[in-house]
């Protein structure tokens, strides 16, 4: 529809109508944007002014107060997120009844209940049992994933969180994103991301990134209506939400909030699958090994008890065989065979593998939170285990990110921390100049708290200048908000400079701001210690390097400020002339020192990282001497006598000696690669700083050492570190002066902005992968030991030792309560003393085989002595017998009990996985859960023993035997202890598992998924705001790839 039609078919009243209702719908379509509709629309409701008026709000005050806010959010709607339904109980407890062999075992136990039933004489308990077992698995699994989605939703609405600047009542004010309502004047700058749509007011140089709601990949210029009107060509004025400011910084008024904004009418069209971590990929093919198992077993066990019953009725000379075949009690035994060989299987399937990964995963990231990681991609944690190399920041990352000026060079004259004050004392007119270059030329708003300090609020750096001009009596708010600002060209990383023109006392200033070497070349003049601007001369320009350098050595950063008055009237067109016309002939007026304190923790930290076989490397924006003084404070550098000429460099020179990027295709895919590999690597080997970087070396840098098979990690708080973070095997980006797509582009948001919370990332890496190890050493013991037993019982004794309503209480623990259990264990600081898991290592590696074997040999003997021993030995009472057709009940039932201890002890041995923990007790009170459902399942283990009689197949045991159990059970932790003394490298041989992983879109075809239910949501991103944030299964797969 054309601009003309749609201005025709809808009336200046029907608009008027609707944007009092807040549907400003018409205006954000695309359509209507490209072909200049919705700028018709926003005139018909009289531009800007009408839009003003329609919210009664003032354009250059913003909303009044609170209670106006309050009004406008209960007219038009709050900011809040679309959250995605909850899934109820009773959904999960259905789809827990889409499991396969759950519902074979759930109508075999009905038709054995009705048979029993038929037969009389307590025939149907076994059934009836097995039924009610199978649904309080059933009950325990749903009301798991209950928990566990709702610790999720949890953490996304974390995520959701985010503060934003408005003006409230003429002043500038930080308010959360929640908060935000339609007629708000808003603030942007470089890096956010918008969550409403709205209408631009004003700004500098503003170009968008509209690709995830557009799919164009081209900026969007952003201009004010008056300038669209008079030519709409290749700018607009419309603000989506969704989109990114990658220049500049501006105004504008919000319009649409919450469900009614772009973006979420995007997110109601659909919503993408769940994508499983490399971890639950990797687990899968395990289970797939032990699954194909467990069916040829199952099937051995039923057949062989099959052929047994078949060979007794042969031999029976009182009945003909079919006479017997024919009987009720015949098709009854088969029901039951048929119900043993279909419990075998749902023993056997490890659908508790992908179980284990989801629980460790829900308790990690909300342990993590706490620790200030706030995890946005669950991979990202399970990655972290193997990271080798960390690429970091240096502000606020390994600095504490409170500036404050501590030297000064102005008028000629170097002043020290102490001498500060003394500027006071400086010319007036030098110092009016000096004010109005730090406030005009500046984002940041700091404000005064309570206890008279300052609150650094947006550029940390921009702050402490503007508390150095409030000492000097000099307050931001006679400069800013102003409409005397004509031009902001914004900070960037080429320029390395930010400017802003501004009518100041009648006269058009030009204000300079940036790393002063850079500022410096564009000067001309200087001004004295009298006030005069004179000519700057070669050993003028050379001493002030000099001041440079020391303020850099003691590990300041440095910014200088120039000026220079333009000979242009106030209406001409500021936007129009050419940046390098701008900067040059200008005069220095001073050069600042700005001191940011280390971290406390931060060199232990380091030091730590080193023991931990992780390589620190700072990469900074600062010149190489202060990145180097700032280095050796974090201990990652040591003096500069013993430095290799590699250890430090600068960005410029880095990129020469590495030749840059060079893009090649491989595998019909374009990738980019560092073009001189081998002097990357031998650069690689030393190099500890990079100072004066671009966004591109550390993109080059990532490149890099990915090339070089290691497993890194990137921190980043700016827009141009976006692709890096994405091309890190784990990106971090900052949460309190991080931008809006930085964070976007990360997987983990370190809360604190500090080091030491990537070392807490690292060490529950480690430990999600040490969870999941011990869970497997344990299920792996339990399935050996099981299917063995199950065979050679049916070969020997006719029936199998345990009955299905055993099995299944097995399958409980093994599963369930194991996972909950062993998934939960908290991280050890001695995780950080060993080297990081390698690309290549197994999951199932030689240790774990070694237990594994060892714990099996020692059970399968016990219980076979159990089963095969005679009765005097345990004073096993055979008159018990006829009660249960002839089963051996004392003796299965001492099998049974001390089937369920060993398993129970023997989970207390696999919380040790290294070759030194011999002690399986120690950190015994580190994780209350585990014993707690240990004590649960001792405690459910004698109420079956005591009062489960038939329906559990049991009976009561002597107190011998119950000791004997214990005994048993107990020493299968001695011979843990003896295990351990053996030689792992005994083991290294042994490779059962096809560890390979599985593609994803063959993920549902596997036996242990066809057979058993997904008993867990397979889930990979918590965070689900972009598309563009997600990460490919199989790029993360890279990092684990056999």
């Amino acid at each position: 529809m054309s601009r003309v039609n749609l201005i025709e078919k809808n009336s200046d009243s029907e608009l008027v109508r609707q944007g009092e209702d807040g549907d400003f719908k018409n205006l954000f379509k695309l359509d209507n944007i490209r072909e200049g509709a919705s700028l018709g629309l926003v005139q018909q409701l009289g531009g800007e002014q009408g839009l003003a008026k329609i919210f009664q709000v003032d354009l250059k005050r913003g909303v009044q107060d609170e209670e106006q806010a309050s009004t406008l959010r209960n007219r038009y709607g709050a900011n809040l997120p679309i959250v995605k339904e909850l899934t109820p109980l009773w959904k999960l407890i259905v789809e827990c009844l889409g499991d396969t062999m759950l519902q074979i075992l759930i109508v075999a136990a009905i038709v054995s209940t009705i048979l029993g039933i038929i037969e009389g004489e307590g025939g149907w308990y076994e059934g009836l049992t097995i039924f009610l077992a199978i649904f309080l698995i059933i009950g325990i699994t749903a009301g798991n994933n209950y928990a566990k989605e709702r610790q999720f939703a949890k953490l996304q609405s974390k995520l959701d969180e985010g503060n934003v600047q408005v003006k409230r009542g003429g002043s500038v004010i930080t308010i959360s994103n929640k908060d935000i309502v339609v007629g708000d004047v808003l603030l942007f700058q470089l890096g956010d991301i918008f969550n409403v749509d709205g209408l631009y007011l004003s700004g500098s140089e503003v170009k968008i990134d509209e690709s995830a709601m557009t799919g164009e990949s081209d900026e969007m210029l952003k201009a004010s209506l008056d300038v669209c009107l008079k030519d709409q060509k290749g700018k607009s004025p419309f603000l989506m939400s969704g989109t990114k400011v990658n220049e500049g910084t501006g105004v504008m008024l919000v319009l649409q909030v919450g469900e009614k904004t772009v973006q979420n009418e995007m997110k109601r069209l659909g919503e993408s699958d769940s994508t499983p971590t490399p971890l639950q990929v990797k687990l899968e093919a395990v289970a797939e090994t032990i699954g194909k198992v467990g069916v040829i077993v199952a099937i051995l066990t039923f057949v062989i008890l099959l052929v047994r019953l078949f060979i007794e009725y042969a031999q029976n000379d009182e009945q003909t065989f079919w006479e017997q075949f024919w009987h009720l009690d015949c098709l009854q035994r088969i029901l039951k065979f048929f119900m043993i060989g279909v419990t075998i299987i749902v023993v056997a399937v490890p659908e508790g593998l992908p179980l284990a990964v989801t629980i460790t995963l829900a308790f990690s990231v909300n342990k993590m939170k706490d620790e200030q990681n706030l995890v946005k991609t669950l991979a990202s944690c399970e990655i972290m285990g193997g990271v080798n190399n960390i690429c970091s920041d240096k502000t606020g990352t390994l600095t504490m990110n409170t500036m404050q000026v501590s030297s000064f060079f102005g008028q000629g004259s170097n002043y020290k921390d102490y001498q500060l004050p003394q500027i006071k004392e400086l010319q007036k007119d030098y110092l009016d100049l000096l004010a109005a270059s730090n406030l005009y030329n500046s984002n940041a708003y700091p404000k005064r708290g309570i206890n008279g300090k300052f609150e650094q609020i947006g550029n940390k750096t921009e702050c402490a200048l503007i508390e150095f001009c409030d000492m000097l009596g000099y307050q931001l708010s006679s400069y800013r908000p102003s409409d005397n600002i004509l031009r902001v060209i914004p900070l960037n990383s080429k320029r390395k400079m930010m400017i802003t023109i501004v009518n100041h006392n009648n006269k058009i200033y030009l204000f300079s701001k940036g790393a002063p070497e850079m500022v410096l070349k564009k000067c001309t003049k200087f001004i004295n210690s009298n006030g005069d601007e004179v000519q700057l001369t070669p050993q003028d320009a050379k001493n002030m390097l000099t001041i440079i350098e020391d303020y850099a050595g003691q590990a300041l950063r440095t910014l200088g400020n120039a000026y220079k008055i333009l000979n242009y009237h106030l209406e001409y067109d500021f936007e129009s002339i050419p940046e390098e016309y701008l900067l040059n002939d200008l005069t220095l007026i001073n050069i600042a020192g700005i001191k940011d304190p280390v971290r406390p923790d931060v060199p232990s930290a380091i030091q730590q990282c080193y023991r931990s076989g992780i390589i620190v490397r700072m990469v900074t924006g600062d010149n190489i001497n202060t990145a180097k003084a700032i280095a050796r404070d974090c201990k990652i550098l040591g003096p500069d006598s013993d430095l290799h000429e590699y250890e430090a460099m600068e960005g410029s020179q880095f990129r020469q000696l590495t030749g840059g990027l060079n893009k090649v295709v491989k595998d019909g895919v374009e990738v980019q690669e560092v073009k001189n590999l081998l002097k990357f690597q031998e650069i690689a080997v030393h190099l500890k700083v990079l100072a004066r970087a671009t966004p591109e070396d550390k993109f080059i840098l990532a490149t890099g050492l990915k090339q070089l098979d290691n497993v890194i990690a990137v921190t980043g708080d700016g827009t141009n570190d976006a692709p890096a973070l994405r091309k890190a095997d784990v990106g971090f980006a900052m949460g309190i002066t991080g931008t809006d797509v930085c964070k976007d582009a990360a997987d983990i948001i370190l809360l604190d902005d500090n080091f030491s919370s990537i070392i807490t990332a690292c060490k529950w890496g480690r430990n999600i992968y040490n969870c999941i190890r011990k869970f497997i050493q344990f299920q792996l013991t339990v399935n050996v030991v099981a299917l063995f037993m199950s065979v050679l019982g049916a070969a020997v004794t006719k029936e199998a030792p345990l009955t299905s309503i055993q099995m299944l209480w097995v399958n409980l623990i093994m599963d369930t309560f194991a996972s909950l259990a062993l998934a939960t264990e908290p991280p050890s600081d001695r995780l950080l003393n060993r080297k990081p898991y390698g690309k290549r290592e197994s999951i199932v590696n030689s240790i774990m085989y070694r237990t594994v074997i060892g714990a099996s040999i020692y059970q399968i003997a016990i219980l076979c002595l159990i089963l095969f021993i005679p009765n005097r030995v345990f004073e096993f009472d055979d008159s018990l017998d006829e009660e249960y057709e002839g089963r051996p009940i004392q003796r299965l039932t001492m099998f049974f009990q001390t089937f369920v201890l060993m398993q129970i002890c023997n989970s207390i041995s696999c919380r040790k996985l290294d070759e030194v923990s011999l002690n399986p007790f120690s950190g015994l009170f580190n994780n209350s859960l585990f014993w707690l459902i240990n004590l649960i399942e001792v405690g459910v283990q004698y109420l079956l023993i005591l009062f489960g009689d038939k329906f559990a197949v049991v009976c009561e045991l002597t107190v011998w035997q119950h000791i004997f159990c214990w005994i048993f059970a107990l020493g299968g932790m001695i011979v843990a202890i003896f295990v351990r003394t053996l030689p792992s490298k005994w083991f290294n041989g042994i490779n059962i598992f096809a560890e390979e992983g599985i593609e994803e879109e063959n993920l549902d075809e596997t036996i242990a998924s066809k057979l058993r239910r997904k008993s867990s949501i397979r889930i990979g991103s918590v965070y689900d705001e972009n598309h563009e944030n997600k990460r490919s299964v199989q790029k993360r797969l890279s990092v684990f790839k056999e």
